[in-house]
């Protein structure tokens, strides 16, 4: 019998075996790499932690119940990472042993508005980069080839990123080139999946939900800019583009991204706006376009390759990471200035320390932003 995975819990050994396709349950362990006292800060490392039908077991042997560290994953809803120690004696003997898989490496965050591609693309994809390149160091394109994104939702939803969101999975891509588990995935429900290294945390550095609150501001920093350089090269390098400084006295070429009616803040006089931009000196070329049916790689062509881009608040913010040194973005809203109405850009630039100019415009004239919605 050929042994693939051999370890040893006390007196308690588990074996994967390739021939007996058995899997037999293997004892936890938990080591905390970044403990400062706080929950909200820190960073535990997970052994052997099993993910069955939505939870996470920890599996151990002995007298004494484990005290588990408590570990946040989400701040803003108080959001705490959920793990049922199970004794070894208790774990299933009825467990399928063809619904099995072993990850060698995962990352375990909280994905908000997952629906959104600002939220999935600068918030909860630069998380998993962020654990991945600080804990595993896969800090580049090309790393990663054995890591598992899992994410926690607290909500139940059953549209997921590979019907709504196909430029989230791209850009995860960039990451590994496994697939992202969810643990509620209805498709996992009864597989039996051992996670043998897992690394799951907020941090002291975040961005998720980034400057919605002074509290927030006040327990987490920006993340370290070369972790930062290091995501936005790492994109770059996936989709085959280079970042190029523009010349800074033009000429310019100008792009405006609108949003289609249906969605919500469409500019419905952009083509008129486009052409008076047109007649400004200094400016070599203005275009329209829509993002909705455009591969990550498009979007991220469209932004590297403008010296300024103007849109209105919404996911099209998220991919100001694309932009050049030396580039423009140009956000309007309808919104009052004493809403923040544009903190979610600002706060991207600030936290992944983008070398980029951003100029906010408020207006309260909304005849030519129609219908001013969420979607």
């Amino acid at each position: 019998m050929q042994l693939l995975r051999l370890h040893q819990c006390g007196h308690f050994a588990s074996l994967i075996s390739t021939h007996t396709k058995a899997l037999l349950p293997v004892c936890a362990s938990v080591q905390c790499l970044l403990d400062d006292g706080l929950a909200e800060h820190r960073i535990c490392q997970y052994h052997n932690l099993v993910l069955y039908r939505a939870k996470f077991l920890y599996i151990y042997q002995g007298p004494d119940l484990p005290q588990l560290p408590e570990v946040m994953v989400n701040w803003h809803e108080n959001v705490t990472l959920e793990i049922l120690p199970v004794h070894v004696s208790q774990v299933p003997q009825a467990w399928d042993p063809t619904q099995y898989e072993v990850v060698r490496k995962a990352t375990i965050t909280y994905r908000p508005y997952h629906r959104n591609y600002y939220h999935s693309l600068a918030e909860a994809i630069f998380a998993v980069h962020l654990l991945a390149c600080t804990y595993f160091q896969y800090c580049q394109y090309g790393d990663g080839s054995d890591l598992t994104a899992v994410f926690i939702d607290t909500i139940d939803d059953p549209v997921d990123w590979d019907t709504t969101l196909q430029s989230a999975i791209e850009a995860l891509h960039c990451l590994t080139p496994r697939p992202a588990y969810t643990i509620k995935d209805p498709k996992l429900h009864d597989r039996v999946v051992l996670l043998e290294i897992a690394v799951a945390g907020i941090g002291n550095t975040s961005r998720v939900y980034s400057g919605t609150s002074k509290r927030f501001r006040e327990l987490y920093s920006s993340p370290d800019i070369q972790i930062s350089n290091q995501f936005r090269q790492r994109m770059a390098d996936c989709l085959g583009l280079t970042i190029q400084s523009p010349k800074p006295h033009g000429p310019y070429k100008v792009t405006i991204v609108n949003r289609r009616y249906a969605s919500g803040r469409h500019m419905i006089n952009s083509v008129t706006v486009a052409k008076n931009i047109k007649r400004m000196d200094h400016v070599a070329a203005v275009r329209v376009i829509y993002l909705e049916d455009m591969s990550l790689k498009q979007q991220a062509q469209v932004y590297m390759h403008s010296h300024i881009v103007i849109f209105t608040h919404g996911a099209a913010c998220g991919n100001v990471i694309f932009m050049s040194p030396g580039t423009a973005a140009i956000e309007y809203s309808w919104l009052p200035r004493d809403a923040t109405p544009h903190n979610w850009t600002t706060e991207v630039i600030s936290d992944l320390s983008l070398p980029i100019t951003f100029v906010g415009l408020c207006t309260i004239d909304t005849r030519n932003i129609y219908p001013p919605k969420e979607v």
